[in-house]
């Protein structure tokens, strides 16, 4: 059935409450010690910020002492300024004193015993609650930046009203489930509300049940801000936590752990049962509590349960859990994370029915009085969407081995798109590809695939090379209608094993510099044992599986060496498997894994097919430049030098010849490129990435979030002047650069909010221009290059940013996607915001989907089927309607051949997403890994 209205998980204040809130300042005396110890152990390690480390102890301030609304990380720096701000104050704060000295003993525990020295001078007598508490507004923005608590404070207040009124939420189709919600202790990003205890789910296929599954569902609540709206909105998230009740080996960046208690743990005080999530570490091999956490409790003779009798038995106490006594004992579980293995509880993500059943909650609360009302409805637009690369009709359905090739969904997999787009690429071309292989039938079945999507056939006798370490290869041309292909092929030999960082003969100190000396030991070896080659080539490595232990793992080593020994790599784990017999058989989706391996080198080498645009369809000019602004970001977790690093791209693609580029602001202003284009072919790009000057003293903060607490320093409003500056240079590159001899092109520019908001503050919202450039544009183009260029800011749900979509009718859902006008919901009639819903995946079809009177509670084994939102914000649109412009990107979704469905962002981002693979040095962890194609979708 086909809806055409959707309800926004939005809803906006009705009354202008106040919120009485105390606060505790940090001693000055305390301050001056925790900045003297950061500037200390950045002078020794130099591998941190020299700034006190507030977001550590703020993990630990949260779940200590629930009530905190929010902690202010500038109330380390600024005298006076407050740091925590609580709903409502203990008795007194000298087990406060303990808990933040604990807390600097584990952070500086490099400095040794000079911490000691430091903290014995600290007075402990000095930590004290403010005398009287402070009314903040909920509705009104304060004047002072530092006195802005509402985006935290609305999210609390609500959830301490949803728990009053009544916790529990019936639903179902005939109210069969009655789940009681409890809350999550947080100090940013919303409120969480859990059930409790956890539910068991069957876990059905084919009709039987399999297994079963405990889960948890969660409610969020965030205050977000709207483009072109002066007052935030609240929304609403419904989602599923699954939990381990298996023995867990702990990863080696161990688990967050969640213990619910009815005792305070600052002072031991009785308060509503509510959960701490903890982090579970792994220090020396050992599972290990937060010093400071584990030494208070120690304190207060309430010791925390053992960590490894927890990861022996995960599901700790959940049967003695009783809602109707106040002596709940301790309650213990562990939320299950992709690094704790492969085997997943069951799916992620709610039914179309849970979150029907979830709003009609609040509806229902909020006539018990909440303050609060529904924003706006999602009118559909009735632009039809039809697919722009029409699917066969399968010859054989019935037959799964041979299914025509011409049928498949994915457009770049069919050989009637694949060969014309490969030999006749405007990119680098594809003239040569390498197998490095472990097994025959990995070889041959990569060979036939290649021949099968190419139309290819061998051309005379295969001849046999040389490698440059004396190992021996064959080489054999394939010629087909469109044109010819060298395949090489040599056995990968031991250049895939694990490294075995564990043994003492391995030069370095520690695992991290004994793993960086085999993995640059490994690169060089690599690059010796490849044949050498002119040009960028192709090479597809079969690679063992994803080693336990991730230091372990080698296949950074090939996509660096391979690379700088002029390979684009694609990597792909062996096809077959040996039975308890010995005996060899093929794995069930050997045929899928060979066709992605072969597909994702193609689209390295960004080979499109074309026309990107058909005017009769898109209703848009083709002559048009398609770019995207996007920022590749190593964090501190994800560098072994733990310091923060960035480089942005920019993207353009023809979409008339298929020509991607890419650039940097380094290509900008390379001498090499003075004369030329700054613009490159997107694998000769790809290939300088890996020598890209990575800037380690980049100063933006890792938080991205819409309301900044600060000002940008003068060194980071530097850093966006630059960039504003690189923008608007490739801008006016693109609106002079000719698409087609008839006319100046056009240039869409798109950029991704929650990316690049830190870099281009324009984006944010209360910033975004409507229908209108920022002043550095104006300036720098002329008024008919202004007039050619469109502007689309968009939103994703990252941080719950975007609000969910409901349709009104318990299990209803948008099936085939289409874009909605969020009606009143922009503050001036001409502003418009646009949500887009892609259509259900492949995998979100038939049966295999949660139908519409089923909760995630009926069965873990089916997809949700529930998308996420896009939001798309028409910042500059001369000369075409706000609604055309938003329909034409709302189809790019679904311009990405290498995905049989539509993707999260529109093309071309996954371009720009998927170069995070070559932005690696070998000095990174090993976690800076690859995205699926799935993983470039909308989630549910």
């Amino acid at each position: 059935m086909a809806y055409n209205t959707i309800f926004p998980g939005a809803w906006e204040l009705t009354e202008n409450v106040q919120y009485q809130l105390f606060s505790i300042c940090v001693p000055p005396q305390w301050q001056q010690v925790a900045k003297s110890l950061a500037r200390n152990r950045f002078q020794l390690q130099q591998s941190r910020y020299p700034s006190v480390p507030v977001y550590s102890i703020d993990s630990i301030i949260g779940v200590i002492f629930p009530q905190i609304v929010k902690t202010i990380r500038q109330g380390w720096e600024r005298p006076g300024l407050p740091w925590i701000l609580a709903s409502e104050r203990t008795d007194n704060l000298t087990d406060l004193a303990l808990v933040v000295k604990d807390w600097l003993r584990e952070e500086f525990e490099c400095l040794g015993e000079d911490v000691d020295s430091y903290l014995d001078k600290l007075d402990d007598n000095l930590w004290k609650w403010e005398t009287q508490p402070q009314a903040y507004s909920l509705l009104d923005k304060p004047k002072n930046r530092y006195h802005e608590v509402r985006f935290d404070a609305v999210p609390n207040y609500l959830a301490q009203m949803f728990v009053n009124i009544n916790p529990t939420v019936t639903f179902g189709e005939n109210n069969q489930y009655s789940l009681t919600f409890y809350p999550v202790a947080r100090v940013s990003k919303g409120a969480e509300l859990i059930s409790w205890p956890p539910s068991t789910i069957p876990l059905i296929k084919r009709k039987e049940q399999k297994g079963t599954a405990d889960i948890s569902l969660v409610i969020r609540l965030t205050l977000q801000t709207v483009p072109w709206r002066e007052q935030p909105l609240i929304y609403h998230q419904l989602s599923v936590r699954r939990w381990l009740t298996d023995p867990l080996k702990l990863p080696y960046r161990g688990a967050t752990v969640y213990v619910g208690d009815t005792r305070r743990w600052l002072d031991g005080v009785y308060q509503p049962f509510c959960f701490m999530p903890l982090k579970m570490k792994r220090v020396d091999g050992e599972a290990r509590w937060s010093r400071a956490i584990r030494e208070l409790l120690s304190i207060n003779d309430s010791p925390l349960v053992d960590p490894n009798l927890l990861l022996s038995t995960p599901n700790y106490n959940w049967s003695q859990f009783k809602t109707e006594s106040e002596e709940i004992p301790l309650q213990g579980a562990i939320a299950y994370d992709s690094r704790h293995g492969d085997k997943m509880p069951c799916l992620p993500g709610v039914s179309p029915l849970d979150l029907a059943s979830l709003d009609r909650a609040l509806c229902d609360r909020i006539k018990q009085g909440f303050p609060l009302r529904r924003v706006g409805e999602g009118v559909k637009n009735k632009n039809v969407f039809t697919p722009f690369w029409l699917v066969q009709k399968d010859v054989d359905k019935g037959s799964r081995t041979n299914k025509n090739p011409e049928a498949l969904s994915t457009p770049i997999l069919r050989p009637s798109i694949a060969a014309k787009a490969v030999f006749s690429s405007t990119n680098v071309p594809l003239k040569t590809i390498l197998i490095l292989w472990e097994t025959n039938e990995c070889r041959d079945a990569l060979i036939n695939e290649i021949c099968l999507m190419l139309s290819l056939s061998p051309k005379g006798e295969p001849k046999t090379y040389c490698t440059p370490n004396d190992g021996e290869g064959t080489q054999q041309i394939y010629q087909g209608t469109f044109g010819s292909i060298c395949i090489q092929t040599q056995h990968v030999e031991d250049l895939t094993q694990n490294f075995n960082i564990d043994d003492p003969s391995v030069p370095g100190r520690n695992r991290q510099q004994r793993r960086l000396h085999l993995l640059s030991e490994r690169i060089e070896k690599i690059k010796s044992f490849l044949p050498p080659t002119q040009a960028i080539s192709g090479a597809l490595v079969e690679i063992k599986p994803k080693a336990y232990i991730r230091e372990e793992d080698p296949k950074l080593a090939w996509r660096i060496g391979a690379m700088q020994a002029g390979y684009l790599n694609q990597h792909i784990h062996k096809i077959t498997g040996i039975k308890k017999s010995g005996e060899t058989y093929f794995l069930g989706d050997r045929q899928e894994r060979v066709k992605r391996a072969i597909s994702d080198l193609f689209r390295q080498f960004a080979i499109l097919p074309v026309p990107l645009i058909k005017p009769e369809q898109d209703k848009i000019d083709a002559n048009l430049w398609l770019t995207c602004f996007y920022i590749l970001r190593r964090t501190r977790k994800t560098t072994a030098s733990q310091k923060p690093s960035m480089v942005v791209l920019m993207i353009r693609v023809n979409p008339l010849t298929g020509k991607v580029e890419l650039t940097t602001p380094s290509l900008f202003q390379h001498k090499k490129f003075a004369k030329q284009s700054p613009w490159v072919s997107y694998p000769v790009g790809l290939s300088l990435l890996l020598y890209e000057k990575w800037d380690a003293n980049y100063s933006f903060d890792e938080v991205t979030s819409e309301t900044a607490e600060i000002p940008s320093s003068q060194e980071q409003k530097s850093e966006q002047q630059a960039i504003n500056k690189f923008v608007t240079d490739c801008l006016r590159d693109c609106l002079n650069t000719s698409i087609t001899k008839d006319s100046s092109p056009r240039v869409l520019l798109m950029a991704e909010a929650h990316n690049a908001r830190k870099l281009m503050p324009w984006l944010r919202n209360p910033d975004l221009p409507n229908n209108d450039l920022p002043s550095f544009f104006k300036q720098q183009l002329s008024t008919s290059e202004q007039n050619r260029l469109w502007i689309v800011r968009l939103r994703t749900a990252t941080d719950n940013e975007v609000p969910v979509s409901i349709v009104n009718s318990p299990g209803g859902r948008v099936t085939a996607g289409g874009v909605f006008l969020w009606q009143d919901v922009c503050d001036t009639e001409t502003g418009e915001l646009y949500l887009s819903n892609r259509g259900l995946l492949n995998t979100e079809q038939g049966t295999v989907i949660l139908q519409k009177a089923q909760s995630r509670l009926d069965d873990g084994n089916k997809q949700a089927g529930n998308p996420s939102l896009l939001e798309i914000a028409i910042v500059h649109h001369p000369e075409i309607e706000r609604v055309k412009l938003a329909n034409f990107v709302h189809a790019l979704r679904d311009r990405w051949p290498y995905f049989a469905d539509e993707v999260s962002l529109p093309f071309p981002f996954p371009f720009a997403i998927k170069a995070k693979e070559y932005a690696v040095s070998a000095r990174d962890s090993v976690e800076w890994g690859e995205e699926s194609e799935e993983e470039l979708s909308s989630g549910t």
